[in-house]
């Protein structure tokens, strides 16, 4: 299915002005802007792809601002719904999971981003050393 062309020019409207937000360093104001475009998307959520990238970015937004238990709730809820493996989505899950102190658990996402996607990635060199002696 595929969102009414008006619907989706809203959407994504605010995801622009959340863009341009985030590439500024911005985060708090991008963080307002993806989620008044997750708002936007109708019941069920799931069922839209939308969502994903709405949500990847509410979760990216939390993590920019250190907030990682807020982020990995994002995360796991989109590793929970949505059945795609998405490589960014594991990536920065792991990130936040090792973050917020669950070391083993961020080891399972890390490795299985790199599987994916290689050191491409990984945005950040520390979370690969995490890994280092399950990847060489």
């Amino acid at each position: 299915m595929e969102l009414d062309d008006a619907l989706y020019e809203q959407i994504t409207k605010h995801s622009d002005i959340g863009e341009h937000y985030f590439e500024d360093g911005k985060y708090r104001k991008a963080l307002e802007e993806y989620k008044k475009a997750f708002e936007l998307i109708p019941e069920p959520k799931t069922d839209w792809e939308a969502s994903v990238w709405t949500l990847a970015a509410i979760g990216d937004s939390h993590y920019m601002l250190r907030e990682f238990v807020s982020a990995r709730g994002i995360f796991e809820q989109m590793l929970n719904e949505y059945k795609e493996m998405n490589p960014f989505v594991l990536v920065r899950y792991g990130e936040c999971l090792y973050e917020t102190g669950d070391i083993e658990g961020a080891r399972k996402y890390l490795v299985a981003a790199y599987e994916l996607e290689g050191e491409d990635v990984f945005d950040n060199d520390k979370y690969l050393k995490v890994i280092s002696d399950l990847i060489n």
